[in-house]
């Protein structure tokens, strides 16, 4: 008997212990599928977190506005996530992915963008985590290998773009050129030395830079020129007008990009001493050529007119223009004969006439002597490239320059009896360097040049007839 009652109690007590056990097992599942299967515990460089939430929604807000100001496209599931490098990691990436996005410029293997994550420290706390809002970079990219997204309360990513398709959008035609009504703020200051002086007109570049899309409103007219996708959401009345399509954005056409250069106008080397004919239009006549050439296209972009005197403050407008996506493209400004070109990849200035990249290339010398019964009034000597008062006559080569010497004489009708044969210059050292005419519209004004090195910088003009002549000293810095 009491052996049978031992045996009996201990049945009792293993199945109570079974029954323990069971009720234990299932607590656990139900702690985990409450506690913890939304998914893995997650840190900030293995210490817990707040912020969690608010970051995520401050991220999906940023990825709206990004979709409403880029023509982008979403599902309605799309999110925000962390990042996880691999499956089974805790400690998130200092970034967040949200998406599906597709922009008019993704690939649709590459629907998410990427914002920068951080966390500040809390008086005695976790640290608590906040998110740059603006996309890094500003574009769409594919998740990296073995990388997971996960939320706090669970649910996976989707797979790929999440059935999104990337955005058909109005796009400029090929070979577009324009002006734009202010310069993009992402352009590259340009160096000190990028100065092209051409004889209508100067143009020094003040900044340059590339781009896949611009802000619509910095070219009305290159919105209107944009090119409407058949059957595409802008081709449908209401979406499109007489002004062109209510798009945000100026669009490159596939493959192609915005080459563009902020450029300061001013006068050339036809404001110069020597004075070109008043009222008959030559320097607006000969307004030069700009293009940019680029992968073997070559486009010419409207600059606008310089300034309206020789003393008026240059003239700022950037230039646009659609180039192939990977050309190093150049402005390229042709003037006489004499094409100068810009770098649109790194600023600089093309190889030119030295004389051109010189500052202070006048000297208004204002000498007067007695030849015979006739004064001659030397008013002038000036370094140019451009010589003559139609700046049609050029040296020889880019290491060249003329010496230009503008004179007139009392009474005025004496220059007619005067010719370049009175006119020599003396450089240190003995050597004499004769005189050629240069052409003049005003018959009362005397013009000859010399040719000299573009370095040029201290000689001696000797104006001579019969057997009386007078000096008059140049000197250049």
């Amino acid at each position: 008997m009491a052996g049978g009652a031992r045996g009996g109690g201990a049945a009792v007590f293993a199945k109570r212990w079974v029954a323990v056990l069971a009720a234990a097992a299932l607590l656990v599942l139900v702690l985990v599928l409450v506690l913890g299967g939304g998914g893995p515990t997650l840190y900030w460089h293995g210490q817990h977190f707040v912020g969690g939430d608010a970051a995520l929604s401050q991220g999906e807000q940023a990825m709206k506005q990004v979709v409403a100001d880029d023509e982008g496209a979403t599902t309605a599931g799309s999110r925000c996530y962390f990042s996880l490098p691999l499956r089974g990691s805790h400690d998130v990436s200092a970034f967040l992915r949200c998406g599906p996005v597709l922009l008019p410029w993704s690939l649709q293997d590459r629907p998410w963008l990427t914002l920068s994550l951080s966390a500040a420290a809390t008086r005695g706390g976790p640290p608590r985590l906040s998110v740059q809002t603006s996309p890094l970079p500003s574009e769409t990219v594919a998740l990296d290998k073995g990388e997971v997204l996960v939320r706090p309360g669970g649910g996976g990513a989707p797979q790929g773009s999440g059935g999104t398709r990337v955005p058909d959008v109005p796009r400029q035609p090929s070979g577009w050129t324009g002006t734009l009504a202010a310069p993009p703020v992402s352009l590259t200051p340009a160096p000190a030395g990028s100065l092209a002086v051409a004889w209508a007109q100067s143009y020094r570049l003040l900044a340059y830079g590339q781009a896949r899309w611009l802000p619509a409103h910095l070219s009305r007219s290159g919105l209107r020129a944009a090119v409407i996708p058949p059957d595409s959401a802008y081709s449908v009345p209401g979406r499109a007008s007489g002004s062109g399509p209510r798009a945000t954005l100026l669009l490159a056409p596939r493959g192609d990009v915005f080459v563009m250069a902020e450029l300061a106008i001013g006068a050339g080397e036809s404001a110069g001493a020597v004075p070109v004919q008043a009222g008959a239009g030559e320097v607006a006549a000969d307004r030069p050529l700009v293009q940019v050439v680029a992968g073997g296209r070559t486009s010419t972009v409207e600059t606008g007119g310089g300034p309206a005197s020789p003393g008026a403050a240059p003239v700022t407008t950037t230039v646009v223009a659609v180039v192939p996506a990977g050309s190093r493209p150049e402005l390229v400004v042709t003037d006489k004969g004499l094409a100068q070109s810009f770098s649109l990849t790194n600023g600089q200035l093309g190889r030119g006439p030295g004389v051109l990249a010189r500052p202070g290339t006048d000297d208004p010398v204002r000498a007067t002597g007695r030849l015979g019964g006739t004064e001659v009034h030397v008013l002038d000597a000036s370094l140019v490239w451009f010589a003559g008062s139609d700046g049609g006559t050029v040296p020889p080569r880019y290491d060249q320059a003329y010496l230009q010497v503008l004179a007139t004489t009392t009474p005025a009708s004496a220059s007619l009896d005067m010719s370049a044969s009175d006119f020599s210059l003396e450089l240190p050292g003995g050597r004499v360097l004769g005189a050629q005419g240069l052409p003049v519209y005003n018959r009362r004004d005397v013009v000859v040049g010399f040719v000299v090195p573009a370095s040029f910088s201290t000689g001696t003009v000797v104006v001579s007839s019969g057997r009386g002549s007078f000096r008059v000293p140049v000197h250049f810095d």
